[in-house]
């Protein structure tokens, strides 16, 4: 890659210079291609931009009308991201530009806000502006490495309501028929939905055979030509088919509005402070969904290649595709699975390959773009509907419903939340109750203490106790209250003098169960109870010292974990414990995995006893 330390910057731009070198961004990746561009690479990129764009000019015109705004915003925001992938991706690989997903987002955005699709012109590049920033701020702030704390059950959810939405949405269109609201300003899903199927009885003659015709072209191309681009080929059929029924039989089709390249300008309206104040939950939610997009289709490509990804530079170039397509008239921009593979498969060497596919863009628009007016726009209804169906994934979706109940109320949670609320809010609620029921899961501690032995004759009731800990799970903020339960619970016993937690599974603890060791730790000298603490690792050791616990508990009783003599800190801390209680017997309290560890003197009496040492059943102080 071509870093910024080979180029020379203006001295404006020399801190921003900096800050890219730190975080291993590159401002102009292209430059560092076209420094070493051979000329055996140009026919591979060439006829790789042109079979992607074979691909992004259908697939731009089908999203735009997911999103349901003017097909010209998809085919203009097409060819500005593929000019954005070329200059700032940093990859031969990815294609860029209108994807499902942005589509069916930019759509239920605008729904949340109340916001008709035809002032998209108005709302649309201040939308795409903040989105593009939020991603450019992610880049510096290496934001794509928390996707992965993201509940698979909250995307399929989001996504799988959001769809939902756009096909119901989509069926009026494809039925010729106008909705009708008992109240406009409710036009929930369910409100559509029953606005859909009153509908119904209104569906035009020539709307639906235009749907069953894009119905058997879209499965016949796909089972004759597999591997084609089976969407071009349906709307150039469909297109055919438009001008035979309006130009021979004078049927009335409603259709597409041409596109002519003369027309196009920047956009620059909408950027009001009151507009960034109202879009900005929207644009984080869009740039949410872009951030997962591409930094899925990134691993999986780069996987596939054996090659490393920089996944910064990409979210970077996200960035500023979006913002480019704010300021030209486009569309939401993410990585496209469907256009990068095609991509890889044809050979491209450099990421000139994007800018070949823009060009072939452009020569989409400035040839096809005035036929546009003879595309039915009920069989590209009916083609969405049909690419909506084929976006739910069965077998993921048995994976989530069938392995675990908090990933299905996860998943189901959303899903209804998508239905019910704003979908900018449903996400994060799904994302709430995700980390809720994970959290409840994690902040469950586990003591162990299963076996008893005794050292030295036993006299009743009368002998004191030595109770050693196995402490398993987290220890952090949720499960703080429930470990400090638990121990003042086993304090409690009345010959109970010592207590040896083992800490070797907790490598961290924060600072809410710091406080409630020393809150424990209080209580246990008030009641003439001692703590030790034994396996210690070398992490959770520099947090008690630099908390001030490790002087409070005292050197004396915090043993290291030694990981060539696993019982030594063990033993070391029952010899502690021996020496507190004094000559008097005591009974040793272990976990059933561990070795019964005593005293040396101690373990002669026992071996050399004939009496087995007293067992009861097994004692855990679990919290459910």
């Amino acid at each position: 890659m071509f870093l910024l330390k080979f180029v020379s910057v203006p001295p404006p731009f020399s801190s921003i210079a900096r800050a890219l070198r730190r975080t291993r961004l590159s401002l102009f990746p292209l430059a560092g291609w076209l420094a070493r561009y051979r000329r055996s690479e140009l026919l591979p990129d060439a006829f790789a931009g042109l079979n992607v764009a074979l691909i992004a000019f259908p697939q731009s015109m089908v999203y735009a009308l997911m999103a349901g705004i003017p097909v010209k915003y998809g085919l203009y925001g097409a060819l500005i991201a593929a000019v954005a992938t070329a200059l700032f991706s940093g990859s031969h690989i990815l294609n860029m530009g209108p994807t499902n997903s942005t589509a069916v987002v930019l759509l239920g955005s605008f729904a949340a806000l109340g916001i008709s699709t035809d002032r998209y012109y108005l709302f649309g590049p201040c939308l795409l502006v903040l989105t593009g920033i939020f991603l450019v701020i992610g880049a510096f702030l290496n934001i794509a490495s928390l996707v992965r704390y993201i509940s698979k059950s909250v995307i399929f959810g989001y996504m799988y309501a959001v769809i939902a939405i756009m096909i119901v949405r989509q069926v009026h269109n494809a039925l010729g028929f106008e909705l009708t609201f008992s109240d406009p300003a409710q036009q929930t899903f369910f409100d559509t939905l029953c606005a859909t199927v009153v509908g119904l009885t209104k569906t035009d003659g020539a709307s639906l055979s235009m749907c069953i015709l894009c119905i058997v072209l879209f499965y016949g191309w796909r089972k004759l030509f597999p591997r084609s681009p089976v969407i071009a080929l349906t709307v150039l059929s469909l297109t055919i088919a438009g001008i035979v029924l309006t130009r021979c039989f004078h049927v009335p089709l409603q259709t597409l509005r041409a596109v002519n390249i003369g027309d196009w300008h920047p956009s620059l309206l909408g950027f009001t402070g009151a507009h960034v104040r109202d879009l900005s939950g929207a644009a984080l939610m869009l740039s949410f969904v872009t951030l997962i997009d591409g930094t899925t289709i990134l691993q999986t490509l780069s996987a596939r290649m054996g090659k490393r990804c920089n996944v910064n530079q990409m979210v970077f170039g996200m960035g500023l595709a979006n913002i480019l397509c704010g300021l030209g008239s486009g569309m939401p921009a993410s990585c496209s699975l469907t256009r990068s593979a095609a991509n890889y498969v044809s050979g491209a060497k450099t990421a000139v390959a994007s800018l070949f596919c823009a060009f072939f863009c452009f020569l989409g628009i400035l040839v096809f773009g005035p036929f546009l007016n003879f595309i039915p726009k009920s069989g590209l209804s009916m083609l969405i509907i049909l690419l909506g169906l084929g976006l739910f994934e069965k077998h993921s979706l048995h994976i989530i419903l069938k392995a675990d109940r908090a990933d299905a109320c996860v998943f189901v949670w959303t899903l209804l939340s998508a239905f019910l609320f704003p979908l900018n809010v449903a996400i994060f609620l799904g994302i709430l109750i995700s980390v809720a029921l994970f959290l409840k899961k994690a902040a469950v501690p586990t003591l162990h203490e299963t076996h008893r032995e005794t050292v030295g004759a036993a006299h009743g009731n009368d002998t004191n106790e030595i109770s050693v800990i196995h402490a398993t799970g987290h220890l952090f903020f949720g499960s703080a209250e429930l470990f400090r339960d638990q121990i003042r619970t086993l304090c409690k016993r009345p010959q109970l003098k010592v207590i040896v937690i083992k800490l070797r599974r907790i490598l961290y603890i924060d600072a809410t169960c710091l406080l409630t060791l020393e809150e424990l730790l209080r209580y246990m000298r008030a009641n003439d109870r001692t703590l030790i603490l034994t396996e210690v690792s070398p992490q959770a050791l520099e947090i008690f010292k630099r908390s001030g616990l490790y002087e409070t508990v005292g050197a004396d009783f915090i043993f290291l974990d030694d990981e060539e003599q696993t019982q030594q800190p063990t033993t070391a801390a029952l010899e502690c414990a021996r020496r507190i209680i004094g000559k008097g017997n005591a009974t040793v309290r272990l976990p059933a995995q561990s070795p019964a560890v005593a005293h040396e003197d101690t373990l002669q009496k026992t071996a050399t006893s004939s009496q087995k040492p007293l067992s009861e059943p097994s004692v855990r102080a679990d919290v459910k």
